[in-house]
């Protein structure tokens, strides 16, 4: 990425993370788990992008600014997505709803990391406890898709898993509130 003199190697793995999807506002436990950082070092590390101007903090965590994603550069994020599964959404379900049920829950072996919105799309992640695989839920009118964002290479499998299991709980949850509304 060229690091800049003032940034250390905390600070340019934040950006890198922050810069793949610079809608999210991150969650502060979701950034030690994805990078696997001790608090102290995290904390330290994003003191110095906020007093530089690189990210700002909102009520729900860490947002990338203009002038970090011009320090990070363009990524290539999308090269791993793959997705795990897709479904419409009835009508009659509370998008917003739902979306307050998952933002900042836990599922399983995966914690909650962030979320963004644009426009008529938002999307919700999770990563794992070990901070190795990356899950994005994207809602776009009345469809939904959970994708794998990243994995290492030997994880698939494992990955794949966790992805379902969180695909499977989101469906349930969208189908038990139509029931819900229904009845």
């Amino acid at each position: 990425m060229g690091n800049s003199a003032e940034l250390g190697e905390v600070e340019d793995m934040v950006l890198r993370l922050m810069a793949s999807d610079s809608q999210t506002s991150f969650s502060f436990q979701g950034i030690k788990r994805a990078l696997k950082l001790h608090q102290e070092r995290l904390s330290r590390g994003l003191s110095r992008l906020h007093s530089q101007g690189y990210v700002f903090k909102d009520g729900d965590g860490y947002l990338i600014t203009p002038k970090g994603k011009r320090v990070v550069g363009r990524m290539e994020t999308e090269s791993k997505r793959t997705m795990v599964g897709a479904s419409y959404i009835p009508l009659g379900v509370d998008l917003a709803f739902i979306q307050s049920q998952l933002k900042g829950r836990w599922f399983g072996g995966m914690r909650w990391l962030g979320a963004s919105s644009r426009g008529d799309s938002s999307s919700l992640k999770w990563v794992s406890e070990d901070g190795e695989i990356q899950v994005e839920l994207k809602v776009r009118r009345d469809v939904l898709e959970v994708a794998l964002m990243s994995y290492p290479p030997n994880e698939e499998t494992r990955a794949k898993k966790m992805a379902s299991q969180l695909f499977v709980k989101i469906v349930n949850a969208i189908y038990g509130r139509g029931q819900n509304q229904e009845n």
